[in-house]
């Protein structure tokens, strides 16, 4: 067995025993209902020595996708929305994002060219983070590498529409501000670069964090029912345990609507440094 493979047995081994710990690890197994555990250690593979395997988190993010995809083509069937409960839900949250978070922050005319990735992001976090609730599910944005790969897609996108909106030269000369003196110019440039550079790491460690955090809370409450071995004093933590469920159904939507809004600032400021 190698190393790689024992590492991941012991993982899945511990996540038997509490099964609240397959929500925080990167396990390369899937367990379906009727089936049981389906390994994904075939897929484990590296491509220059990074590692691009196929573990539970990618599972998710491909089941969250299809999910969400088939969601909107039932409630938009044909282009156009449909007069159902479902429908309307879904254009509850399209004009929240639109007339609270984009038209706002960029205004209407860049809000309407740039509303659908928008849209993308705040319903694809949100999917991936409801899917963390359900059975057999996970929060793929429990797991670091997801959401830095989302905060490497909003930074490309921040980045480019500040080069379309204002040129090459013009996006990056206005990082810095006008009427610096020439000397702090070169002290500047590299607390700038280190400015653009800290907005995607905030949005990744923000909602990887924030995620992780409520399923390690509903661990702990877990953990004290083991820990009291009384049937007595288990209703207690079990309440925290309920509690804290409820709690996350907010805070999907919440940190789904933290990302997006934070998405669309970073790129109004970046196709506006003026304002």
């Amino acid at each position: 067995m190698t190393e790689h493979a024992a590492h991941t047995a012991a993982a899945e081994t511990h996540g038997e025993t509490l099964d609240i710990v397959h929500h925080l690890t990167d396990l390369h197994s899937v367990e379906l209902p009727f089936i049981g555990k389906i390994s994904l250690e075939p897929l484990h593979f590296q491509l220059g020595g990074l590692d691009l395997s196929i573990t539970k988190p990618v599972i998710m993010m491909w089941v969250a996708g299809i999910i969400l995809t088939l969601c909107l083509l039932i409630a938009f069937r044909g282009g156009k929305l449909l007069h159902n409960k479902f429908a309307q839900l879904l254009e509850v949250y399209i004009l929240f994002v639109r007339n609270e978070v984009v038209y706002p922050i960029m205004g209407e005319k860049d809000g309407r060219r740039m509303l659908p990735f928008f849209l993308t992001v705040f319903f694809f976090i949100l999917s991936m983070n409801i899917l963390g609730m359900v059975p057999y599910g996970a929060t793929a944005t429990g797991n670091v590498n997801v959401t830095a790969g989302m905060a490497i897609i909003a930074f490309l996108v921040i980045q480019g529409m500040g080069i379309a909106k204002n040129g090459f030269i013009g996006h990056f000369k206005a990082l810095l501000p006008s009427g610096l003196p020439a000397f702090v110019v070169p002290i500047m440039i590299p607390v700038e670069l280190v400015g653009m550079l800290a907005k995607p790491f905030a949005l990744c460690i923000r909602l990887f964090a924030n995620m992780v955090a409520g399923h390690a809370v509903i661990l702990a409450f877990l953990g004290l029912i083991f820990m009291a071995k009384s049937y007595i004093l288990a209703p207690l933590p079990l309440a925290g345990v309920i509690f804290i469920s409820l709690l996350e159904v907010f805070i999907a939507h919440l940190q789904a609507f933290i990302f997006t809004i934070l998405t669309t600032l970073f790129t109004n400021m970046t196709m506006h440094p003026g304002h």
